[in-house]
């Protein structure tokens, strides 16, 4: 019995479909739950660490003092910031469970101690690391070294291996204080959820191939005896400028190979045609937005009494995330920020743009906490909740001499004395801008006392995370020392000398290393 190609063709390109997308379904469903897995872990320490402090002011601001209601809803809260973790415990140090989630719902617990059990959970509680169990019931403390990086340890900090990628938690551990300790479960249903919803789809779109595949099969075996003097009129309307000419060749011989490769490069022809009108339109786009951005960035550094001022902004690509401004208020006083937008590309740069409209309306505002939560509460509301934007805000008034600041989560200032030589990492702290609805209880403002010919150096963390190769970045360390060594050189080095001077000792270490995030500096030197 003689087989018809076009069955051939068929079932040949439904096997093909079939087994292309089951390989490629059971290594991209593996690969997503590791990398899905990996984000819950990395998200949830950060949502831990961000969040430990702020539940025990609320345990001593409202359960200890029997106002549950309060507290209850404050944690509710919390939980609604991260969607995968289901139960928050909060307990002393001696053991025992003051307060538990998933028990205490409508009232707070009265009654004889609820003492752990669990050795293990025991010694997290009472450790200063934080710590993690895994659902392969190892535990794993976190010391922070030298450069505020953390390192794995067990509980007698012994360095130990890391968890592996996409580490399954139990639960996170957090010391707070030397009171009480912070438990937090995971819950992975929704990533189960996704993982289940993803199968579905790759079902659905395998059953979808394999039925368009044999469509196409089809209609391409029936079409494989077109006559000749088809493909001459297609080429004569090709050279005729006609790129949707198309053949259509119903004989069973080889001339449908032809036939193929002929409607292949017409139709190739005409994407390569779109593709460049699409390219050129698009670099144009980028231009412009370029233009509109390096707008924002401001030409001149406006004059104020007792200060010498510098800055530069070296993206990383077309459109970056940083941003800095400065809004005279007289020549007596300046309202000065640099910022730094997650991300960069366009997305960062129409971000950027917001932010700097929004400081530069709130600009009369007094209180530099008071803009910073306006501000906040603008971008929360009217920005992607992905999106978020560190920065320091900053206000001079050369009348009482005095510089203070406010920092949201973003990188510690750099204050240089010029009395002994030394360098300094001044307080930050805070919490990135878009993260919270209200960050007034998160920030506090800053004083900072400067003497004639101290530097003062905020940076965009392009700075320290600058790459020299795969494995070492610039560092915090050596840029303090670049600044110590650069800024003792002599009385009479301006800001701009400075900052250049900082800038060159980067791009000496980076050497023709690609530059991964964009790198933002201001310099401001006591006259």
């Amino acid at each position: 019995m003689q087989i018809r190609i076009s069955t051939k063709l068929m079932i040949g390109v439904a096997m093909l479909v079939l087994v292309l997308f089951s390989a490629v379904a059971y290594l991209f469903i593996n690969e997503k739950k590791t990398e899905l897995a990996e984000d819950i872990y990395v998200n949830s320490l950060a949502f831990s660490r961000l969040t430990s402090s702020t539940i025990i002011d609320y345990y001593d601001l409202y359960l200890a003092q029997n106002s549950f209601v309060y507290f209850n809803t404050e944690i509710q809260s919390i939980f609604e910031q991260n969607e995968d973790i289901n139960r928050i415990e909060v307990i002393s140090y001696t053991g025992n469970v003051l307060y538990d989630s998933d028990i205490d719902t409508d009232k707070r617990y009265v009654g004889a101690p609820r003492l752990i059990s669990d050795e293990d959970l025991m010694k997290q509680v009472k450790s200063r690391n934080i710590s993690i169990k895994t659902m392969e019931d190892r535990v794993v403390y976190f010391k922070p070294n030298m450069d505020g990086k953390d390192f794995a340890v067990d509980f007698n900090e012994t360095h130990v291996d890391p968890p592996k990628t996409g580490t399954l938690l139990e639960y996170i551990v957090v010391p707070e204080s030397e009171k009480y300790s912070l438990v937090y479960y995971l819950d992975y249903t929704n990533l189960n959820n996704r993982i289940a919803a993803m199968v579905k789809r790759i079902v659905y779109l395998a059953l979808f191939g394999i039925i368009l595949g044999i469509l196409l099969a089809y209609f391409m075996a029936k079409n494989l005896t077109r006559p000749v003097s088809k493909l001459v009129d297609g080429v004569d309307e090709i050279s005729r400028g006609n790129f949707a000419a198309r053949v259509k060749i119903k004989t069973s011989d080889e001339l449908s190979f032809l036939g193929n490769a002929f409607n292949k490069m017409a139709k190739d022809l005409a994407a390569s045609i779109d593709a460049k009108v699409y390219k050129e339109r698009v670099t144009h786009e980028l231009e412009l937005a370029t233009r509109i951005q390096n707008q924002i960035v401001p030409d001149e550094i406006p004059f104020v009494n007792g200060l010498d001022i510098d800055a530069d902004l070296l993206p990383a690509s077309e459109i970056g995330g940083d941003m800095y401004d400065f809004i005279s208020m007289g020549d007596d006083e300046i309202l000065f920020y640099l910022g730094d937008v997650t991300g960069h590309g366009v997305p960062a740069g129409i971000v950027s743009s917001i932010a700097n409209s929004l400081f530069f309306g709130f600009s009369y505002v007094e209180d530099l906490k008071d803009i910073i939560t306006r501000v906040n509460r603008v971008f929360r509301a009217k920005t992607m909740t992905n999106m978020f934007m560190t920065l320091c805000l900053l206000r001079w008034d050369s009348k009482t001499d005095l510089l203070s600041y406010v920092s949201a989560g973003h990188e510690q200032l750099l204050h240089y004395k010029a009395s002994d030589g030394t360098v300094k990492l001044v307080p930050a702290g805070g919490i990135a801008l878009g993260m919270v609805d209200d960050v007034n209880k998160l920030i506090k403002v800053e004083n900072m006392s400067m003497e004639k010919g101290d530097f003062v150096v905020l940076y965009s963390d392009g700075i320290p995370e600058a790459w020299k190769n795969d494995k070492e970045t610039y560092g915090i360390e050596r840029f303090m020392k670049s600044l110590q060594k650069n800024a003792s050189l002599s009385s009479q080095v301006s800001s701009r000398l400075l900052k250049n001077a900082l800038l060159a000792d980067l791009k000496n270490f980076m050497g023709g290393y690609k530059q991964m995030d964009d790198i933002t500096m201001v310099v401001v030197k006591k006259l």
